[in-house]
């Protein structure tokens, strides 16, 4: 796999340490005498306002780029200069661009799925694992890249834990035990990539919040084992690749 592959959360990261060095640059020439004042609560807004620019960016959704856009400005209208503009015309004009953009721009699936039962399961959100579901495989990662590969002939059940940074997960070495296997992912400001068998059959339980979850590639599902993925997805994406 090649490991430079665009990423989301790579955008993101360097695009905060710009911000930083701009921040940083500001200050020092006197430009922007305000931000020593930013708290750590604004700054925490700002950095949930740029991931929904580069959200928006990514997956080309107008209304979070433009959204998101829109209330770095409020957050930030004294040093920019535009305190006449109130915060409900800024939102209203982001509103109507953005139905405007989109009815221009049409958003396309970025992937084409095999089959449209993917989002149709309603047992959606976090699996917990009892001591009688069997063995559990479990991997976390924060704030670095997590590369693991599975190498077992029972797989039961697998959790996932991933928050600001970047876990590859390889199945294929893999053989699910009885036909049916569970992944719970929790991924919060972080990408998950899958990389599953395309013999095997996926179901989607898994809940977004400002994310997505989507498929690359194809899968044949007729007489298949079943993989079932539970869990949630914050401010991030998770990825299953069919290989």
């Amino acid at each position: 796999m090649n490991q430079n592959k665009f990423s989301i959360n790579k955008l993101f990261w360097g695009m905060l340490f710009i911000a930083g060095a701009a921040f940083l640059l500001a200050d020092r020439m006197g430009y922007w005498s305000q931000v020593r004042s930013v708290s750590l609560v604004g700054i925490l807004f700002t950095i949930f306002f740029i991931w929904m620019v580069l959200q928006g960016i990514y997956y080309k959704n107008f209304f979070l780029l433009l959204f998101g856009l829109s209330f770095i400005a409020i957050q930030y209208r004294h040093p920019l200069g535009i305190m006449d503009v109130t915060p409900w015309t800024m939102l209203s004009a982001a509103l109507l661009a953005s139905i405007g953009l989109t009815i221009i721009f049409p958003s396309k699936k970025r992937f084409k799925y095999r089959h449209s039962n993917y989002n149709e399961f309603a047992d959606k959100g976090e699996k917990v694992f009892e001591e009688q579901d069997g063995e559990v495989i479990y991997y976390k990662s924060n704030f670095g890249e997590c590369v693991k590969y599975i190498n077992t002939d029972s797989l039961v059940n697998v959790q996932l834990e991933n928050a600001f940074g970047q876990m590859k997960i390889f199945f294929d070495n893999a053989v699910i035990k009885n036909g049916v296997a569970n992944v719970n992912v929790s991924n919060s400001f972080g990408e998950t990539i899958l990389y599953i068998p395309k013999t095997w059959n996926v179901e989607n339980h898994v809940k977004c919040t400002f994310a997505d979850l989507h498929f690359e590639g194809n899968q044949a599902t007729q007489g298949c084992p079943t993989l079932k993925i539970y869990g949630s997805i914050s401010f991030g994406n998770v990825t299953v690749v069919f290989i």
